[in-house]
């Protein structure tokens, strides 16, 4: 299940790469968005110029990556509403803090798993195709990548209305929803401890403990390799 996810998500970034080569504007404009776009489709472009420049700024590093990547999480995307969606039946099982603790952990775990993944994954371009309303407050911008090689891509991204502005609950990858994925994925570590909130939270405690010594590893490395690169010139 974690593959399939995995795979699903990388399908998104691209999918958000590939909107901003189609819809460039200038480089420094990243995250300067501060007011929303009435018009859900040009949210989805104004979303995506700033995703392309995370995916092609040489001049950022992994930290700085990470700390945008978490900017574009909480302006574009509804990030309590998800939490609470993909930990379903269990959000009333936990207590306040449980509920509280999640919420955070679970932005710790999109920032640590998708934002590393981020990478350019060309400029085939994807196209926004239409919307449909999704209830009162919502809807569903419809999209297509068609990548150098492959079949063409269907992405949906349902949007609701929050605060006079439009945020990301959603997105479906032909057809499948990221989030009912994750929250199967849940659910099935909560049942193998007990039904228990809390073996959950164990489990993302150190997910993200992992991720964040393996980056700053990682990061230390590139160090000594550029200060070796400086010391041979």
């Amino acid at each position: 299940m974690a593959k399939i996810i995995s795979r699903r998500l990388a399908c998104l970034f691209m999918g958000i790469a590939m909107t901003g080569a189609a819809f460039a504007v200038p480089t420094n404009a990243v995250l300067a968005s501060e007011s929303q776009p009435a018009d859900p489709e040009a949210f989805m472009r104004t979303l995506a110029a700033d995703a392309l420049v995370l995916l092609t700024d040489d001049n950022i590093n992994d930290a700085k990556r990470a700390r945008d990547f978490r900017k574009l999480l909480r302006r574009d995307f509804d990030l309590p509403a998800v939490g609470k969606f993909v930990l379903g039946r269990y959000w009333r099982r936990a207590n306040v803090a449980e509920q509280q603790e999640f919420v955070a952990l679970f932005e710790d775990y999109i920032v640590a798993i998708y934002g590393r993944r981020l990478g350019v994954y060309g400029s085939a371009g994807m196209t926004v195709t239409g919307n449909r309303a999704d209830g009162k407050d919502g809807v569903i911008v419809h999209t297509k990548i068609a990548p150098p090689k492959g079949p063409v891509i269907q992405l949906d991204w349902r949007l609701k209305n929050r605060d006079g502005g439009w945020r990301v609950v959603d997105i479906m990858v032909e057809g499948v929803s990221l989030a009912l994925a994750q929250r199967s994925e849940f659910a099935s570590v909560i049942r193998s401890n007990g039904g228990r909130v809390a073996g959950l939270l164990q489990k993302l405690r150190i997910k993200s403990a992992t991720l964040a010594l393996n980056q700053d590893s990682s990061n230390q490395d590139n160090l000594r390799q550029n200060s070796s690169v400086v010391r041979t010139q």
